[in-house]
């Protein structure tokens, strides 16, 4: 099957190709490099295309496939400071994509945000309602919108999913992004001092990416309905507890600094548990420090 991963070289797209390529699929992969890596992919060299390319671009889609996995996006945690270029990736990117699918009939299986979701009743389940908190979450819920029109108007077959935080081994931190299990393992086994916004007390759930790339895998056959699907795990983790666990796994004892609450941020995020995910935060953890130590 030949099939097309936008933001493919990122950290959730690479553990997809890595997945896809050993069910012998004819893989491309999409990617700016503006957050991904080539580096990602070294583990499946020579047995996946690449282009070098802008998802939002016109005309930077250009060969047919049969499934689409679009993964491409503008970051969260920038969409306040630069909105016109989260429009650009987040929605006009999905009509790039929905374009390529429309010529060529394929399916698109999206990465949404579960952060659309109205907070106010817990817990969330694909029933709640919406309540976009960022122009991040606003556009992808656009992108939403789109996929919802195309399949209305084109019969284009797609499914949704909106992801919980998900967490992982080769995921960075960058000036952009800063995925705060990540973020708090690279400070502290350095010995620094990580930062705890607000007062640690916001809670999220953490789903490891091994979870969520089964999901997708199986997305291409299986999981056809219309509507988003929540890839969670079910279960509450606060900030606070995710640097004791971090900590102790680590076996340091360092401080967090304190620090004002980030705009747009929720203060929980509990989900139903749907049964999409078979890892605990600390098996996850316990896999990034195995993989770390192997690949240093």
């Amino acid at each position: 099957m030949r099939i097309l991963i936008t933001g493919g070289a990122g950290f959730i797209g690479s553990h997809l190709a890595e997945a896809l390529v050993k069910g012998e699929h004819d893989i491309t992969v999409l990617d700016d490099l503006s957050n991904g890596t080539i580096k990602n992919l070294e583990s499946i060299q020579g047995e996946y295309a690449f282009i070098q390319g802008d998802v939002a671009k016109n005309g930077t889609i250009t060969k047919d496939y049969e499934t689409i996995y679009h993964l491409a996006c503008w970051p969260r945690s920038r969409s306040f400071s630069d909105p016109f270029r989260d429009v650009e990736v987040n929605v006009n990117g999905m009509v790039n994509v929905l374009e390529a699918a429309r010529k060529s009939d394929a399916k698109v299986i999206f990465s949404s945000n579960s952060g659309i979701y109205d907070t106010s009743t817990l817990p969330i389940t694909e029933d709640s309602p919406d309540n976009p908190k960022t122009p991040y979450d606003l556009n992808k819920l656009t992108a939403e919108r789109y996929l919802e029109l195309y399949y209305r108007t084109y019969g284009i077959d797609y499914t949704i999913f909106r992801f919980a935080t998900v967490y992982g081994p080769r995921q960075r931190t960058s000036e952009e992004w800063k995925p705060v299990v990540i973020e708090f393992i690279d400070k502290l086994s350095q010995g620094l001092t990580p930062t705890i916004y607000w007062n640690g007390e916001q809670t999220r759930d953490f789903i490891y990416v091994d979870d969520i790339v089964s999901n997708l895998v199986s997305a291409r056959k299986y999981m056809t309905r219309k509507g988003p699907i929540i890839l969670a795990t079910g279960k509450e983790t606060s900030i606070n507890e995710l640097y004791a666990i971090v900590s102790r796994k680590l076996n340091v004892a360092i401080p967090p600094r304190r620090a004002p609450m980030v705009l747009g941020d929720i203060p929980r995020m509990q989900y139903e548990d749907n049964g999409y995910s078979l890892t605990s935060i600390e098996e996850g953890i316990k896999q990034i420090l195995e993989w770390r130590k192997q690949n240093d």
